[in-house]
């Protein structure tokens, strides 16, 4: 059996003792009576009882303690000597010398820090060393330490040099070994292999190809080029010649594949794709869809998540005989950070809309939960969630606030199997289920879903914008097809943005008199999208272009914009046009100089002079802006500027609201506010006119109103003739939407406009002595017409060239009648109004009166005196009497 063992010049940690079980039932190394190092997370590959010779990977906290170790590999005791020696560059030494804290940097995998204790007194920061270690008590100490600086070329090269799609990639050694097993499993010889970087890739390629060869018998496989992630090598692969399908079985799973190989066991595994994922026949797909399924055209939406708040968006549907998912994001706060999965049974599909936490942040869980459910998003999203989940692991690892919801090997399984389609075109993940992408112009990647099955259909929009930003396109109406359902975010349902242009100009301006009077700025960013946007508008401002000012990336912001820099092709036009001439993003030598921060141990450089910094969060409730924000905020040359949404509760929505001199707390550390706060509106969601647009694009019998704050959708459910149009909902968490089925707060006048039809043709019959207008027997039985009709007269009245009518109500008739009989009476008296009296002095003040009526103080309207008007006129005077 090949085990996960390295040995490296780089990197190699020994240590003698047997696997033992804790109290809490964790797995732990003892090594002496008084060192039991616990592991962390469970190796894959079985253990052996007894004492052996173990590899390991430490991770170490802040005084050098060892809090665990990953096992590597083992084999059986031998003479050679226990330890630790690494080749790493110094990152921070304690003040007293007692700690120092090293980067080790691997091929392919993620850098390594460790803390050690012993540090000698000449270790400065940004050196390279090597170093030898021992382990006692728990804790790792130097013993041996020699300078690499002198020796350049054994400098541990850069995560960025080592890309495959360098100009120049550097060629790095590495040693392997590979062991042979005796039938009891134990190794008994090793051989040590060194191969350069391409020879890597060679070797993990051809392990590639042969495992899918081996699992198809085509050999007309076409890969593409390699990618890395994290230690794991990725390859996509397509067949190129698809007449070599021969049977039902292969063509199941022959056209296109992703395989993932790991350098260190040549384990690969593939993930298969086709047109229809999950394929069955028809007497699997009863047994496999939802029992309650009878009718084909079932079409019934829960919300699990984002119900009448923001967060968690994610949504079952069930249509026809399938249980549909989409999306599966968490909550930033809270207790429960999850949507409502207990209400799922056994879903046979996931999309997924866009890779922001709170649409993609449960994925992982999702999939814990339900392995054998496909998961489907773009290609954009795809590369995007790699990101963004990494980083959801890491905050949820490093800070106790968080609960860990998943874990590594729970990430790469979804990673690895989660599948793309490409935009703007249908496909059938399962027999006879439609669906297709829309380009919805929010982030990178991001898209509306649109399922089709049968009759019944549904687009859910995730978050949109159909305003062009930098740096991806606005979603077109032209794109939306109509459906029967509507599931849109409302997010921005109170509001209407201000001029894009206009903003972005305004914060430039903002900035460059900041920065020109010496201060600095700190641009509080989501690391998706917006940050990208922000980078992109001082990149190419020719006011920034004179001012020369330094800009700083910081935080989460970093690894999104190297995937962007890596996925041109993601970009708009504009962007792929600007980067044949010069790098878009991270430009050092550039004007202005872009510069990415690479450790924390940095940021006070950044703010030392004047600057600009950009950073995560956006709403200053995490990440790097939290340090800026905290050392700016008292300084009154300086500002922060806040580039879009916060929510309520978010330390930036509080300082929007604050003074100068007020008191704030930003993570435990009060502060007096002297720098100048401003919000500029960046907003990467539509606005209700965007909104509206959308909704009447699509035309939907229900309209399904989430993703956003009570206001904002009770806003949105009045805007303008919504409700006449579309049964709107405002769902809990847990409550089902029927298509067919009439909300209990619509009234009968809204039914009535919703199911009757607008519009009818009417015929103009000539007679002798006038005209008659003749109705569609259809429309006699609407309520509508019954209410118009009550008392069989109507008003029509000339609007240019058209001809309205409205009904003449009882009330209106009762007063044309009191005021021809020419008597005294409320309906020729000044205090009459509306059908109420207005005397305070009357006895009747303020009731509703009879026109025929009179009391003592009545007075008469002087327009009604004898003689000025005929009684005997009718309204006919001023209106065509239509029967």
């Amino acid at each position: 059996m090949l085990m996960e063992k390295q040995v490296s010049e780089i990197f190699t940690m020994t240590v003698t003792g047997q696997i033992v079980t804790q109290a809490d039932t964790s797995v732990a190394i003892a090594i002496l009576e008084d060192t039991c190092l616990r592991v962390n997370p469970h190796p894959s590959f079985p253990l052996p009882t007894g004492i052996q010779r173990w590899y390991v990977l430490p991770a170490t906290d802040s005084t050098a303690q060892i809090s665990g170790v990953r096992i590597l590999g083992y084999e059986p005791v031998n003479d050679q000597p226990q330890g630790c020696w690494f080749t790493g560059r110094v990152i921070q030494v304690s003040k007293r010398n007692t700690q120092v804290l090293f980067k080790v940097s691997f091929v392919g995998q993620k850098d390594l820090k460790i803390t050690l204790l012993s540090a000698l007194p000449e270790m400065k920061s940004g050196e390279l060393w090597r170093v030898s270690a021992v382990v006692r008590e728990n804790y790792l100490y130097i013993t041996q330490a020699e300078s690499q600086e002198v020796t350049t070329s054994t400098k541990s090269p850069s995560a960025d040099s080592l890309k495959p799609s360098s100009p120049a990639p550097v060629i790095e050694t590495v040693k392997r070994i590979v062991h042979s097993n005796t039938k009891e499993e134990q190794p008994s010889t090793s051989r040590v292999v060194t191969e350069t970087f391409q020879e890597t890739t060679a070797r993990l390629l051809a392990i590639a190809k042969l495992t899918v060869i081996a699992q198809t018998h085509q050999t007309q496989w076409v890969f593409s080029s390699p990618i890395q992630r994290g230690k794991l090598w990725e390859w996509e692969a397509v067949l190129s010649d698809s007449n070599a399908l021969k049977s039902r079985q292969d063509s199941q799973k022959a056209l296109r594949a992703r395989i993932q190989v790991n350098p260190y066991t040549e384990v690969a595994q593939v993930l298969w794709f086709n047109n229809q994922l999950n394929h069955v026949e028809d007497a699997d797909l009863e047994a496999g869809t939802d029992t309650d399924y009878k009718d084909k055209n079932r079409l019934i939406v829960t919300p699990l998540g984002a119900a009448r708040s923001i967060g968690a968006s994610c949504f079952r549907v069930l249509i026809g005989p399938y249980e549909i998912v989409l999306d599966a994001g968490t909550r930033p706060k809270g207790s429960n950070p999850l949507p409502a999965f207990e209400h799922l049974k056994n879903p046979n599909l996931i999309l997924i809309t866009h890779a922001h936490q709170d649409h993609i942040g449960a994925l992982p869980v999702f999939h814990q939960r339900f392995p054998a459910t496909p998961m489907i998003c773009t290609a954009g999203t795809r590369e995007i969630a790699h990101v963004m989940l990494t980083d959801c692991l890491k905050v949820q690892q490093s800070n106790e606030d968080f609960e860990q919801l998943f874990d590594e090997i729970d990430l790469d399984q979804t990673l690895f199997q989660l599948q793309t389609q490409p935009v703007g075109k249908d496909f059938e993940p399962l027999p006879g289920l439609k669906v297709r992408f829309i380009h919805a112009g929010h982030i990178v990647g991001a898209a509306c879903v649109y399922i089709r099955y049968g009759e019944r259909s549904l687009l859910y929009t995730g978050d949109y914008n159909t305003t062009n930003s930098r740096t991806t396109d606005g979603l077109r109406l032209a794109d939306l097809p109509q459906a029967d359902i509507l599931i849109t975010e409302s997010t921005y349902g109170a509001d209407t943005h201000p001029s894009r242009k206009a903003q972005e100009t305004e914060l430039l301006q903002a900035v460059a008199e900041v920065v020109s009077s010496g201060g600095n700025v700190l641009i509080p960013a989501f690391a998706l999208g917006r940050a990208q946007e922000i980078i992109l508008a001082i990149r190419t401002s020719a006011l920034f272009h004179k001012l020369k000012i330094p800009v700083y990336i910081d935080g989460l912001v970093r690894a999104v914009t190297d995937v962007f820099r890596d996925h041109l092709d993601f970009l708009p036009g504009s962007v792929q046009n600007f980067a044949l001439q010069q790098e878009p993003f991270f430009d050092p030598n550039g004007k202005p100089p872009i510069i990415p921060i690479g450790h924390p141990r940095e940021r006070p450089l950044a703010i030392a002079k004047p600057s600009v910094i950009i950073a995560s969060s956006g709403m200053l409730s995490g990440g790097a802006s939290v340090y800026y924000g905290q050392a700016l905020l008292e300084r009154d040359n300086a500002a922060i500027f806040i580039s879009g949404y916060t929510d309520e509760e978010s330390p930036g929505r509080f300082l929007q609201g604050l003074q100068k001199e007020d008191e704030v707390e930003i993570e435990g550390k009060k502060l007096i506010v002297r720098a100048t706060v401003r919000r500029f509106n960046l907003s990467a969601h539509a606005d209700k006119v965007g909104l509206t647009q959308v909704i009447h694009r699509v035309n939907p019998k229900h309209l399904i109103l989430i993703h956003g704050s009570m206001d904002a959708l009770h806003e949105l459910s009045h805007t303008g003739d919504l409700r006449d149009k579309y049964f709107i909902h405002i769902p809990a968490v847990g409550e089902e939407i029927e298509y067919g089925a009439v909300p209990e707060q619509v009234s009968n006048r809204q039914l009535s406009k919703i199911e009757n039809t607008q519009e009818f043709e009417v015929t103009v019959e000539a007679e002798v002595e006038g005209a008659w207008i003749r109705i569609p027997e259809s429309v006699l039985t609407d309520p509508r017409w019954e209410n118009l009709s009550a008392t069989g007269v109507l008003k029509a009245k000339w609007s240019g060239g058209r001809l309205t009518l409205s009904a003449v109500s009882a009330l209106e008739t009762a007063i044309s009648s009191a005021r021809a009989s020419g008597e005294d009476c409320c309906a020729v008296c000044q205090f009459f109004n509306d059908k109420i009296c207005q005397s305070s002095e009357s006895s009747l003040f303020s009731k509703q009166v009879d026109p025929r009526g009179k009391c003592l103080e009545f007075q008469r309207q002087p327009e009604f005196e004898q003689g000025l008007i005929s009684f005997g006129q009718d309204l006919d005077e001023n209106y065509d009497d239509l029967d």
